[in-house]
């Protein structure tokens, strides 16, 4: 047989020409499932001073994992909202190989996001601020990962839309007097082509701290109970919330006893619900021409510490422990100074000592782009990353894949006569057991989201 190089010219032609409308033919498909995180009653709780002893007593509300997996053509990947402090790299990455043993999604396209809750046992690497149990830990990965294998289970012909709406009376900037807040939510909406509610992504920025250092229930707060009542009202449906920017962000109410608390977690959560659902209800229809998740190792500026000021702060601390009588909550508190002091002391084994190595991560869905990040960061460092992006609808998460403390505004790091120091810049490093950061911080962190941004857009073109 003959075949003409002309005909054949054509033939290619043509295909060419064609792909377009096969690509444009794809469509977005995607599973959600939850998993159960809940502890055994007694696992001590993380946040909220030290060694206070913290206990979960009684379940407010199941602590879950709630994942969704995604699939545009031959891309596959998975975004995880933990009801969680926060979670280490080191359960991070112990999931995505489970998954990547299991299902074949690559390690670099799951994303672990937790909301932050200070009412569920310890995930991330913390010092004084609740002990970890080890059993609980060592369950995690295998619970996380099993939210996501069901999830991809799950997979169906979805559209995905977008929509945005203000959250009016819930947040306020514990930083700044009448400083900033997060004032919209934003969603993904993903729906069949029957209607319904298959799951959705909700983004705000608040400190779930309602339930705090005076109660002792396990509870997702304001973020897992805000979605619990928007999944109640779509039957079927998973809600995940990617935690925001919000280091300097608090609910109104917080630190009181527990009725109290639990009075206010109704009415707050109920705010964000109505918030998140109108921006369901107004969501409009997003095109969907790649799917792309990429991460990117970053290294964060620290600043060493004089060793002779940690070797002080530990040994103080270990000689007033020796005392047969502290005042009560005293010896909580030096028991977190040596111990933290101890760790920064043995920070100095492991160089390099003037840099954090983690990691960013996004995910772009056409012109929708999550950008994930793993710092307790300023408000202002998710927006100006967000304003980067010009033309993009953004998300940005904090709390994801790995916990490194704090990213403050550069004016924290600022002491004049007797202030006191910036908890945020100052304090909460030793409970990391690592050195402070560099006070430009957060300028290096918003280049580095931007960076992976462009990645995964530019390779999705």
């Amino acid at each position: 047989m003959y075949f003409s190089p002309t005909a054949c010219l054509r033939c290619v032609l043509s295909l060419a020409m064609l792909c377009p409308f096969v690509r444009g033919a794809e469509k977005l498909r995607a599973g959600f499932a939850t998993a159960d995180l809940t502890p055994p009653l007694g696992v001590e709780m993380g946040g909220f001073g030290y060694n206070l002893g913290r206990t979960g007593d009684a379940v407010r509300d199941k602590l879950l994992a709630r994942a969704a997996v995604l699939e545009f053509g031959s891309s596959r990947v998975a975004i995880v909202g933990c009801d969680l402090g926060g979670i280490s790299l080191n359960i991070t990455q112990k999931v995505r190989s489970r998954v990547a043993d299991a299902i074949g999604i690559a390690p670099e396209s799951i994303m672990i996001g937790t909301t932050h809750t200070h009412s569920a046992p310890v995930a991330a690497e913390w010092l004084g601020v609740g002990k970890p149990d080890p059993a609980y830990q060592a369950e995690l990965p295998s619970r996380i990962a099993q939210a996501i294998i069901d999830a991809s289970k799950k997979v169906e012909p979805v559209s995905v839309h977008w929509g945005t709406a203000p959250v009016e009376g819930v947040a306020r900037n514990r930083e700044y007097p009448d400083g900033p807040i997060d004032k919209t939510v934003r969603v993904l909406k993903f729906m069949r082509a029957s209607g319904e509610l298959v799951g959705f992504i909700a983004n705000y920025s608040v400190h779930p701290v309602v339930m705090a250092q005076l109660t002792r229930m396990f509870t997702g707060d304001l973020a897992g109970v805000s979605v619990n009542l928007v999944m109640d009202r779509h039957p079927g449906s998973v809600g995940i919330f990617l935690q925001g920017s919000c280091g300097d962000i608090n609910p109104i109410y917080a630190h009181m006893p527990q009725d109290e608390s639990l009075q206010k977690l109704d009415l707050l959560a109920s705010r964000v619900a109505s918030g998140i659902s109108a921006a369901l209800d107004s969501s409009k229809p997003e095109p969907v021409s790649m799917l792309v998740m990429k991460s990117q190792r970053i290294a964060l500026p620290l600043v060493p510490p004089e060793k002779a000021t940690v070797v002080d702060r530990w040994h103080a601390a270990e000689q007033l422990l020796k005392k047969t009588r502290l005042p009560a909550g005293l010896a909580g508190e030096l028991e977190f100074r040596r111990d933290s002091g101890r760790a920064v002391f043995e920070r100095f084994n492991h160089p390099p000592l003037d840099e954090k190595s983690t990691e960013v991560q996004a995910v772009s869905l056409g012109k929708i782009v999550i950008v994930a990040n793993p710092g307790e960061t300023f408000l202002q460092f998710g927006e100006e990353t967000a304003a980067k992006l010009t033309g993009y609808k953004v998300m940005v998460t904090g709390y994801t894949n790995d916990y490194v403390g704090y990213i403050p505004a550069k004016d924290r790091y600022i002491v004049q006569g007797e202030r006191e120091l910036s908890y945020p810049a100052y304090l909460t490093p030793w409970i990391n057991g690592e050195f402070r950061f560099r006070e430009d911080v957060g300028d290096v962190l918003v280049r580095e989201m931007e960076s992976v941004a462009r990645r995964v857009i530019e390779s999705g073109q």
